[in-house]
Order: C-alpha cells, then structure tokens, then sequence
C-alpha cells in the first residue's frame, strides 16, 4: 500500500489573469528555445503545451512528473521546468523537468511501465490514436495494468484535429473506455479563441483531472473501490501542425527536419 499523502487535492484552482498572461509568454518562448536545441521533441507545439499544463497543476500539489519523449536519450540537460521560470522565490528552489526518452517504442507503454514500477510518479505521454490502437502494442495500453493502491499514475494525451467527424469521436472514446480510460476533450485552437481563456480552460480541466486522481488513490487506499476506477485521458483537438504522427521517427534528424512542426497558429 502507498502512502497516499503525496496524492493530495488542492484549494486553489483558477489562475489569475497575469500568471495567464505570463503562462503564455513562457510557452510560446519555450517553444523557440527548444527549436535551437537537441531536444526536437520541446519544439513540438503539442508536447510543449502539455508540459507546461501538467507542469503548472502538478507544481503546487508537489507531485512528481517524468514526461514521455520519443527519440533516443541524449546527455544535454532538458533545463528547468516551466514553474520554476514562472515562480520565483520558490521555497524548494528550480527543478529540473523529467524526461524519459522512449526511442521508437510506445510512449504509453513506456509510461504505464514507469508507473508499475514507481508509486509515487505521474507519467505523461502523448500519442495519437493511431498509436493508441497500433496492434503490434495495443494489449500494452491498457490503464488496468495499473492498481491504484500499489502504482503510480499515467496520464495521457492523445492529439486529435479540430475538424473530426462525430462518429470518429464516439469511436475512440469508446475504445479509451473498454482500454480502462475515461476521456476529457477540449479544444485548442488559438486561431479561434483568446491564449488567457484557452490556458484558462486547460487550467481547470487539469484542476478537475488532479482532483479525480487524488479521489482514485484515496479511495483505493481506504479499499472503497468496487471496481477498477477509469483513469483520466485528455484529448487535444488541435490544429494539423500538433500532430504527433508528424514527430513520432526516433531519428533526431527526422524530428527537426520540418520548421512547420514548431509553428503556432
């Protein structure tokens, strides 16, 4: 059994308009430092903006992140992340952002494997559906190889365009929920709405999200649990130029090669 302390809901849950403000400057430049770096993965819109959120909701909780990346692992240092730009005078001083390089494999499976082997770890992948339902791993991305009272937690990101018919909505979260996940989506499409109100909005769904694993974890560990809790996925529907698919080589050459996969809209 885990000690459930460090698994802990939060009062405060909606930022104000200035960290907001400042929130997206500290994106939107980490995405042009990247694109100068090693690390092509950091440059990628998407994964970026991720880590950012999760990064922001697990800070004040204390909770320790390691983010997903495809590619092979390199010796640069990844930096710090994106709270400790944010939040100066931090009591606990800068942290270095986590990453786990999975090469060519499933970032899911690599994230449901750190999560079986580390209680007290949030694991981050992001993926498409097509990585989702490739069946040569299909069988390795089921959360019910997670117990919410021995394990760490996983919780993934899978991309999918703005424009996707109905039908393929209701087909993949239907297959999330027969895999043990229970889908959130949200639309991210700065083109249409204000940065503040589109941040504001990922804000408070992860509030939501870091709540309902706080609920899993307390209730398993009090053994109230009838059945194996639906663990929280997010879709992003999100412009083609956050597609995944587009950075999922390996190569660290072939995740650079296009300047339209670090474009904003």
């Amino acid at each position: 059994m885990i000690d459930v302390s460090a698994w802990v809901t939060h009062a405060t849950r909606e930022p104000s308009e200035d960290f907001l403000r400042a929130f997206d400057r500290r994106w939107r430049d980490g995405i042009a430092v990247a694109a100068n770096e090693a690390c092509a993965p950091l440059a990628d819109p998407l994964r970026s903006f991720v880590i950012a959120h999760v990064d922001r909701a697990a800070h004040k909780r204390r909770w320790r992140c390691v983010f997903i990346l495809p590619g092979a692992a390199h010796d640069h240092t990844h930096g710090f992340t994106p709270m400790s730009d944010l939040v100066t005078g931090d009591l606990f001083g800068p942290q270095v952002l986590e990453v786990l390089h999975c090469g060519d494999a499933s970032a899911l499976a690599t994230a449901l494997e750190l999560a079986k082997s580390d209680p007290h770890v949030l694991a981050v992948p992001v993926l498409t559906e097509r990585q989702f339902a490739d069946v040569d791993v299909f069988d390795s991305h089921s959360a019910s190889l997670l117990r919410p009272e021995y394990h760490g937690v996983v919780l993934p990101f899978m991309y999918a365009p703005l424009d996707e018919p109905f039908e393929e909505t209701v087909e993949r979260e239907d297959l999330l929920r027969a895999s043990g996940f229970g889908t959130y989506t949200i639309d991210v499409d700065f083109t249409a709405e204000e940065p503040a109100l589109i941040h504001r909005n990922v804000a408070i769904l992860l509030e939501d999200l870091c709540d309902e694993i706080s609920s899993n974890k307390a209730d398993a560990a009090a053994r109230v649990l009838l059945s194996a809790p639906l663990w929280p996925l997010v879709t992003l529907r999100a412009p083609e130029t956050w597609d995944p698919d587009r950075h999922f080589s390996a190569d660290d050459a072939a995740l650079s090669d296009a300047p339209a996969r670090r474009e904003l809209p």
